[in-house]
């Protein structure tokens, strides 16, 4: 009866906060400004509660693949301008990134290390939907197969989130 009567009162709660908490859920494309490598898409999630915004990445060629993840803290996110209803964003960042590289016929390598995101974002539609673009100068250490450092990359990003409140 106790367990019943704990678990109504949780279920009223999640309920009751869902309408408070809001979350973006969407694409966005990836390439490199520094060198050319294989074009890559990723899946962003971003809570309107915490200035904290992960991506998964896969990067894609025919013999290289590249899992990945991202997490960044959005120091600001400041106004630009206004266009229509909408307001213009720039943000700015500290954040990191872990990547798998399975190459065919070679070892595995595992990479992590930190990036800067700096970028322009967008909410039209009433907050529905947010545009944005962003490059990420990253820098790390490689721990697998040996250990040395990367080197610096300029990830691009250009993609969509959706969001639900």
């Amino acid at each position: 009866m106790k367990k019943k009567l704990l678990g109504l009162i949780a279920v009223f709660m999640v309920a009751g906060s869902a309408s408070v908490f809001a979350f973006g859920l969407g694409l966005q494309f990836n390439n490199n400004a520094n060198e050319v490598f294989a074009p890559g898409v990723a899946l962003t999630f971003k809570a309107d509660s915490i200035p904290l915004v992960f991506a998964a990445n896969w990067y894609f060629q025919e013999t290289v693949q590249t899992f990945g993840i991202t997490g960044d803290y959005w120091v600001l996110n400041k106004p630009v301008t206004n266009i229509g209803n909408a307001s213009l964003n720039w943000f700015f960042g500290v954040g990191f990134f872990a990547n798998l590289t399975l190459i065919k016929d070679q070892d595995a390598q595992f990479a992590g290390g930190m990036r800067i995101p700096l970028g322009l974002n967008m909410f039209v539609a009433n907050g529905f939907f947010e545009p944005y673009i962003q490059i990420a100068p990253s820098f790390g250490i490689r721990f697998v197969p040996s250990l040395g450092t990367e080197n610096l990359f300029w990830p691009m990003s250009l993609g969509f989130r959706m969001w639900f409140k």
